[in-house]
């Protein structure tokens, strides 16, 4: 599932029915468990990047600094790179930037989740306010 799903699945899940509001509190922990197993699903994807970053940063930098075994790779890196550069030029490389754009993506992700299960979190609090203002507004 991706961000733009999630946005707009929370989009709908986010509105409490003003006249239903006792069904809107009993939707409150079947929300949290939603939310709580995408918030799941992206950490472990988050550690499963993670992982697959170190050894892929570890190749690239044997690749860059000339040290890789030749049957690795198709062909060795055709420069001589100093090794202070090293790392400059295993952050350039295109595989780790596409693992690093994905941990971000993922990162915003688990933002995201962690945002909506606090506004779950508050939730009870709105409703209870919603039935304490019309109380209020009813002179009971």
């Amino acid at each position: 599932m991706d961000l733009e799903a999630i946005q707009s699945m929370w989009a709908k899940d986010s509105i409490i029915d003003d006249v239903l509001l006792d069904e809107a509190s009993m939707k409150i922990p079947q929300l949290h468990a939603k939310y709580l197993s995408l918030h799941n699903e992206y950490s472990l994807l988050i550690k499963k990047a993670t992982h697959e970053l170190k050894p892929l940063t570890h190749k690239k930098t044997l690749y860059y600094s000339g040290k890789a075994a030749p049957e690795d790779y198709d062909e060795p890196f055709p420069y001589k790179v100093m090794k202070s550069d090293v790392q400059s030029w295993v952050a350039v490389d295109e595989s780790i930037q596409r693992v690093e754009m994905k941990l971000c993506y993922y990162d915003t992700v688990m933002s995201c989740v962690s945002e909506i299960l606090k506004q779950i979190h508050q939730m009870s609090y709105n409703i209870k306010n919603m039935i304490e203002w019309r109380r209020f507004t009813n002179g009971i």
